[in-house]
């Protein structure tokens, strides 16, 4: 049986594990690039879990992490999209292979819109994986195919 809580401080350095996990699906990283990511994410989800601008569902197994969740909520200026300028950003959606297609990541993304309704989001967004789009789509959202990124580092 599946169990669903939210993440407290205390998972964060797992859940950057989990995060690592999750990057490394498909790609290859090199040690050094582990060990900054793994720092860094551990710092960030220690920081932004306290702070509360990073909510966290995890599914837990037997005891054990099986698939996460994360929603990161920020503010913008107003706009025609986005009334009141609050923004949910789901992110950290990752679910293990042997817990695929169990109904898990849809029990958690659910958690996420819902954080977000109760925050009063006005928009919420995401990056979707080709794994993760059909999931998005049939919870009704759109690719809008109109961001673009510059990368500083």
């Amino acid at each position: 049986m599946v169990e669903y809580r939210m993440a407290t401080v205390e998972d964060a350095d797992t859940l950057a594990v989990i995060r690592l996990d999750f990057f490394g699906e498909g790609r290859a990283f090199s040690e050094e690039d582990k060990k900054v990511l793994l720092e860094n994410n551990r710092s960030y989800l220690r920081e932004s879990l306290t702070e509360g601008s990073f909510v966290a569902w995890i599914a837990l197994s037997e005891g054990e992490i099986v698939a996460t969740s994360g929603v990161n909520f920020y503010r913008q200026p107003p706009n025609p999209g986005c009334k009141n300028g609050q923004v949910a950003n789901i992110a950290n959606m990752f679910t293990y292979a042997p817990y695929r297609k169990q109904g898990i990541a849809t029990k958690l993304f659910a958690l996420c819109v819902e954080e977000a309704k109760k925050r009063g989001c006005g928009k919420v967004v995401l990056t979707a994986s080709d794994m993760g789009r059909p999931l998005y789509e049939k919870y009704g959202f759109v690719d809008t195919k109109g961001d673009m990124v510059y990368t500083l580092q």
